[in-house]
C-alpha cells in the first residue's frame, strides 16, 4: 500500500515537472528532504525516483519553462561555482584515495546540480514561499512523529531520521530539525487561518521534543543557540525572554531527582560528558579527527587530501569545518566559510534594505528565518561532517532568490521615479 502511494506521488511529481516545472522543483524538494520512498517497505525504496523527477523537471524547463528567469549571478552563486570547481580539481589532481574520492565527487555533484533548477524556476515570492513550506513540512513531519514518540516513551529512546538518507542518524536529524525550527515559525506566519497556525506551532513544540530525544549533545547546544536567536529576533522579545528566564529558573531550582523523573538518567549521563569530554571516547575521537584534518591540510595547503581522506585516519570527520579543510585545503575552507558566513551577512543587509522598498517588507521575516537556520548549521556543523549537505545549499539559494527579488524591486522603483 505504501509503495503504491509513493508511486502515485512520483507520478504526480513527474507530471508537474513536465508541465509545471516550478512545481516540479517543489517535488524535488519533497523527495530531497521528505524522502517519501524511505517510508515504504517494498520495491520503491530502491527505485531511482528522485532521478526520474529531476529529469522531468529538466525536460519541463526546456519545453515549458518560458517564465524561467536568467541564472542569478551573485556573490553567493559565484562562490558556489568556485567551490564546485575546486572540489573537482582536488578530486582529479592528487587525492589520497582516488577511487573513493571520485565516487564521493559524483555524489556531491548530484547534490549541487539538483539545486540549479531552483535558481531558474523559483522566480516569485509566492513560489519561494511554497518551497519553504515544502521543506518545513518535510522535516516537520519527522519532528512531529519523533516528538510524539519521545513523549510516549518518556524520552527513553533515541529519535532517528529516515534510513538511507543524510539525516538518518540521531545527530544528523537533530541538526536538521534545529535548522528547521525558524522555518516552521516563518511558515506559520504565511497563513491567516488560525487552525493552520496552531498546527505549525504544534509541530514546532514536538520538533523540540524530538531534538531533546535524539540524545545528541551537539543538537542540544545548537538548540540553545537557535532558540536564543529566535527569542532575540521576536517582536515580543521582552515577554518571551521573561518567560524563557522564568522557565530556566524553575528548571534550575528543581532537584536532580525530579528532573531525572522527567528524562531518563542515561540522557543526563550523556549530556554530562560535555563537561568531561576528556573522559569520553566519542568526544576524543572528534579531536583526533580534527588534528588529522589540520595535519593533512598543512601537508597540502592548497588541495588537502581529496574526498574521503579521513579513511586513512580510520575515523569519521566529525566537523564540517575540518571536513573541508582536510579534504580540500585552506583555499576551499576560505571559500566555504565565505559562502556560509557571507550569506548570513548578506541576509542582514537584505533585511536592512527591504525596509525602504515598498512591497518588499516581507523579506525581513524571510531573511531572518533563513539566517537563524544558517546559524544553527554553523553551530551544529562544528560537530558533524555535513559540509556537503543539500540543506545548507538550499538555504543559500533562498538568499540568492531574495537578493534577486529585492534588487528587481529596487530597479523597478527607480524606473518608476
Amino acid at each position: 500500500m505504501r509503495d503504491l502511494l509513493v508511486l502515485a506521488i512520483t507520478s504526480v511529481s513527474i507530471y508537474l515537472g513536465l508541465f509545471r516545472p516550478w512545481m516540479g522543483v517543489l517535488a524535488l524538494a519533497l523527495f530531497t528532504f521528505g524522502n517519501p520512498h524511505r517510508y515504504a517497505w517494498g520495491y520503491t525504496r530502491s527505485m531511482p525516483l528522485y532521478f526520474m523527477v529531476f529529469v522531468s523537471v529538466i525536460i519541463g524547463m526546456v519545453f515549458n519553462g518560458k517564465d524561467r528567469q536568467p541564472f542569478p549571478w551573485t556573490r553567493e552563486t559565484a562562490l558556489f561555482m568556485v567551490l564546485l570547481s575546486w572540489f573537482t580539481l582536488t578530486t582529479y589532481l592528487s587525492p589520497d584515495i582516488p577511487y573513493a574520492a571520485k565516487d564521493q565527487w559524483i555524489k556531491v555533484m548530484k547534490i549541487y546540480i539538483s539545486i540549479f533548477p531552483t535558481f531558474w524556476m523559483i522566480n516569485t515570492k509566492d513560489k519561494m514561499k511554497w518551497l519553504i513550506i515544502i521543506i518545513t513540512v518535510s522535516f516537520g513531519f519527522i519532528g512531529f512523529k519523533g516528538g510524539v514518540f519521545a513523549i510516549a516513551n518518556g524520552f527513553s529512546y533515541r529519535v532517528q531520521g529516515p534510513g538511507g538518507t543524510f539525516y538518518a542518524g540521531n545527530n544528523e536529524i537533530g541538526l536538521a530539525l534545529n535548522m528547521t525550527l525558524p522555518l516552521i515559525l516563518l511558515a506559520a506566519g504565511q497563513f491567516e487561518r488560525k487552525i493552520i497556525k496552531i498546527s505549525f506551532h504544534t509541530v514546532f513544540f514536538f520538533s523540540i521534543c524530538a531534538i531533546i530525544s535524539t540524545w545528541s549533545r551537539g543538537a542540544m547546544v545548537t538548540l540553545f543557540v537557535v532558540l536564543s536567536a529566535i527569542i532575540l529576533s521576536s517582536k515580543k522579545k521582552i515577554r518571551i525572554v521573561g518567560l524563557f528566564l522564568a522557565a530556566s529558573l524553575v528548571i534550575a531550582t528543581l532537584p536532580s531527582e525530579k528532573l531525572r523523573s522527567i528524562l531518563p538518567s542515561e540522557w543526563f549521563d550523556r549530556m554530562d560528558t560535555i563537561k568531561t569530554y576528556e573522559e569520553d571516547s566519542s568526544a576524543m575521537s572528534r579531536i583526533y579527527a580534527w588534528k588529522y584534518g589540520i595535519r593533512r591540510a598543512n601537508q597540502s595547503p592548497l588541495t588537502g587530501g581529496g574526498f574521503e581522506t579521513y579513511q586513512i585516519n580510520g575515523t569519521d570527520v566529525h566537523s564540517a569545518y575540518f571536513e573541508i579543510l582536510g579534504e580540500h585545503g585552506y583555499f576551499a575552507l576560505i571559500i566555504w566559510l565565505s559562502l556560509l558566513f557571507g550569506t548570513m551577512f548578506a541576509l542582514e543587509r537584505l533585511r536592512s534594505q527591504a525596509r525602504y522598498i515598498q512591497g518588499y517588507l516581507w523579506i525581513k521575516d524571510y531573511a531572518r528565518a533563513v539566517q537563524i537556520s544558517l546559524l544553527g548549521y554553523a553551530v551544529g556543523g562544528a560537530f558533524l561532517g555535513v559540509a556537503y549537505w543539500d540543506y545548507f545549499y538550499h538555504l543559500v539559494s533562498l538568499c540568492v532568490l531574495m537578493k534577486v527579488f529585492l534588487y528587481r524591486g529596487i530597479a523597478e522603483q527607480r524606473l518608476a521615479s
